[in-house]
């Protein structure tokens, strides 16, 4: 199925799956079980022949069979079919033998029948199939009676309704208005107002073979399923959409006659679209040819039969409403299914939700909203709460994490409770002093020792932090918060102050006025805060104002060959020719005066190799394929010029050579086919031109000449990658 056609289901299906359909009526009369199709039409609209030949044929059909269920069904469509076709039976001396007859119509049906018959749709889906024929007079908008009771009584209980039109009363304006009256009075019982229409409704033009233009089974469905969505239109959109798509609008004549039956059933159709896409509109003949005319009687004219019937379109209307009620049925059933797996899923939501409400929204709030109350006085900082207030808070958590609820359905929460517990309980800020003067005195081992100062990137000028860097910092941090006036708070914001300072001189070690900012800010707490001040805090000072000039330009040595250190893996790892050869002799050049004597040879080194990549050097290539038996010519120039070829020999597969190369020379590579004679490579059959400035590189991946689709490959012993200057 094609996936357009699967969106169309699915909208279907949103329509008949919303909306109010209203209370049905009660059934006044019983009808046997099955798919009831009503089909509403007025006197001498066909209904009787219709049923008779959609039968017959349907007997050799493949999408739509029929094969009647009861006596009385069979015996209607027999005796019809016999007239219709002009055949009888006679018996002499008890042989039986068929007559031809003369053809008619069946008579006007009176009273009513009841019509029963399995269906079986492609050949695989069966129903049962109760539709219920009567005399056309009984949906007259002028009458009443039991009949029309009962035809009323069928249609509001029927799956599927089919509105039978007579295209011969088209000329008569006031017939064709009380017909469609009787139309729009049977759907404003179905779905009164604008409800949505909760069965499928099919209009059948019946006699289409009277209709100018009509020329076969290729007008049988008005609208195609690609235009499906013209149904869910107001009606005057709706008549402009059909009559200018292709399939109408190509024929003038069927056009008209289209437009003229659209509008004489404007009031009927008005209140079908927009409300449903379960509506289509069918043109059928049920003869395939218009019959001869041979009389008049009271209300309708006579008329036989033509010799030869071809049926038109008889097995779509019936075949679509079936198919229609078949898909409304599944949205039922999903329907069904969906309410009841949505009451599980509620009675399971509610089942499932109540202890996570009962924890989240009462026993955990009522635990923290105690913690919450008590730090709210000491605007969050835990490190100034007093023994009782500690104690509170402990008790809290320690009955948190015992409850019942919490130990069976959300034991994760169980460790959590009791960590804050225990630390609430067990809290000394002796401890946290402590603790802050530690990571002081890493930061001063750090200071004294300049192997363990974070490094500078050679890329940005940013700081590089290690793990223990960071890890340093954030545990000094920890003490920064709550109380501005408590010792932990400012113990830790003069040590934030130093890490900042000593950080941005390592950013730029010649920059001595950060420095003497640390040495006068010493200078400053000592005289101010000496009695507030740990010995580690003293001794970080020491460490940093004992710094001389010759101990800076170590470091900045220090910083140049860390920085180094890291490019090596950088530069070393980076195959690509630019980098190499460019990128990188940028950044060494740019570090090689702040290095040490031992790191300087190395950058020295590198940069010498590097130079020589800039004068052309020999390189030795292999040809590893030529297709088709083909020969190369390879030249190389200066930047942008043009090749002479005069000096050159062709170059063949499986054959080493040379090239002379270097950093900025375009590479000329003509191809020349076999027997072609190419002029030393000055005509070649294709040509290619690298003109990168690291174009050698470019001859080992894959050549290809564009013009006559061929691909080259060359090697080189050894590759010039391998040949890059090495920082070691």
């Amino acid at each position: 199925m094609k996936p357009v056609k699967i969106l169309k289901i699915f909208k279907k299906g949103a329509r008949a799956a919303s909306g109010k359909k209203g209370k049905a009526p009660e059934a006044r009369y019983k009808w046997p079980s099955g798919v009831r199709i009503g089909v509403y039409g007025h006197a001498n609209s066909g209904k009787s022949v219709y049923f008779t030949t959609l039968n017959e044929d349907c007997k050799v059909s493949k999408k739509l069979q029929i094969s009647v269920t009861d006596s009385a069904t069979a015996g209607e469509f027999l005796t019809n079919y016999r007239q219709i076709w002009g055949l009888d039976t006679t018996s002499n001396v008890g042989t039986v033998v068929d007559l031809r007859g003369e053809q008619k119509f069946p008579d006007p049906t009176e009273g009513e029948r009841l019509l029963q018959f399995n269906a079986i749709l492609d050949r695989s889906q069966k129903m049962s199939v109760v539709s219920y024929d009567y005399e056309g007079k009984a949906v007259s908008i002028t009458e009443s009676g039991d009949v029309k009771d009962k035809v009323i009584d069928f249609m509001d209980g029927a799956h599927g309704l089919i509105f039978f039109y007579d295209p011969k009363i088209l000329g008569a304006e006031l017939e064709s208005q009380a017909h469609v009256a009787s139309f729009v009075t049977m759907l404003e019982r179905l779905a009164p107002l604008s409800a949505r229409l909760p069965i499928p409704i099919a209009l059948v033009v019946t006699k289409a073979d009277i209709l100018p233009g009509f020329t076969g089974e290729n007008q049988t469905v008005l609208v195609s399923s690609e235009d499906e969505q013209f149904v869910s239109e107001e009606f005057e959109v709706f008549l402009e959409k059909v009559l200018s798509s292709n399939r109408i609008a190509s024929n003038t004549e069927w056009a008209g006659s289209v437009r003229n039956v659209l509008v004489k059933l404007k009031e009927f159709l008005k209140i079908v679209v927009g409300r449903t896409l379960n509506f289509q509109i069918f043109f059928v003949s049920c003869t395939g040819q218009t019959p001869e005319k041979i009389g008049t009687d009271v209300g309708r004219s006579i008329y036989r039969p033509p010799k030869v019937i071809r049926p038109v379109g008889l097995q779509e209307p019936f075949y679509w409403i079936l198919k229609s009620v078949s898909r409304n049925r599944s949205i039922s059933r999903f329907r069904k299914v969906a309410r009841f797996v949505a009451t599980v899923s509620i009675i399971w939501a509610v089942v499932f939700s109540l202890p996570h409400l009962y924890h989240f929204k009462y026993i955990m709030p009522m635990t923290t909203k105690v913690e919450d109350n008590i730090l709210e006085g000491y605007n969050g900082n835990y490190l100034a709460l007093n023994k009782v207030e500690r104690s509170r808070i402990y008790q809290k958590y320690d009955r948190y994490f015992r409850t019942v609820t919490v130990k069976w359905l959300f034991p994760k929460f169980v460790p959590v409770g009791q960590r804050i517990s225990q630390y609430y309980k067990h809290f000394d800020i002796r401890d946290k002093i402590n603790q802050l003067d530690q990571s002081i005195e890493r930061f001063r081992a750090i200071v004294a020792d300049p192997k363990l100062w974070p490094t500078r990137s050679p890329k940005d000028s940013s700081i590089v932090l290690k793990e223990q860097h960071t890890s340093l910092k954030a545990s000094i941090e920890e003490f920064h918060v709550g109380d501005t006036t408590s010792l932990l708070y400012k113990r830790s914001g003069r040590t934030l102050w130093y890490w900042d300072k000593f950080t941005q001189s390592i950013i730029d070690p010649a920059d001595t006025n950060v420095w003497s900012l640390i040495s006068q800010q010493v200078s400053t707490e000592k005289s101010l805060y000496a009695a507030e001040l740990s010995k580690a805090e003293t001794d970080l000072m020491d460490v940093l104002t004992t710094k001389k000039e010759s101990k800076v330009e170590k470091v900045v040595s220090k910083v140049a060959g860390s920085a180094l250190e890291g490019m090596i893996d950088e530069i070393n790892g980076n195959s690509d020719p630019e980098f190499r050869l460019d990128k990188a002799v940028k950044q060494l050049s740019d570090i090689s005066g702040k290095l040490g004597a031992d790191d300087r040879k190395k950058v020295n080194r590198y940069l010498s190799e590097a130079k020589k990549w800039k004068k052309r050097r020999e390189f030795r290539y292999f040809v590893e394929k030529v297709p088709d038996d083909g020969t190369l010519y390879i030249e190389v120039t200066e930047n942008g010029k043009d090749p002479e070829w005069s000096q050159f020999s062709p170059v063949y597969q499986d054959e080493e050579y040379t090239i002379k190369w270097k950093v900025g020379d375009d590479i000329h590579i003509g191809y020349c086919a076999v027997n072609q004679e190419c002029n030393r490579g000055a005509d070649p059959t294709d040509k290619i031109v690298l003109k990168s400035s690291y174009s050698l590189f470019d001859m080992e991946r894959d050549l290809h000449f564009q013009d006559v689709d061929k691909h080259v490959t060359l090697r080189f012993k050894p590759s010039p990658t391998d040949k890059l200057p090495v920082l070691k």
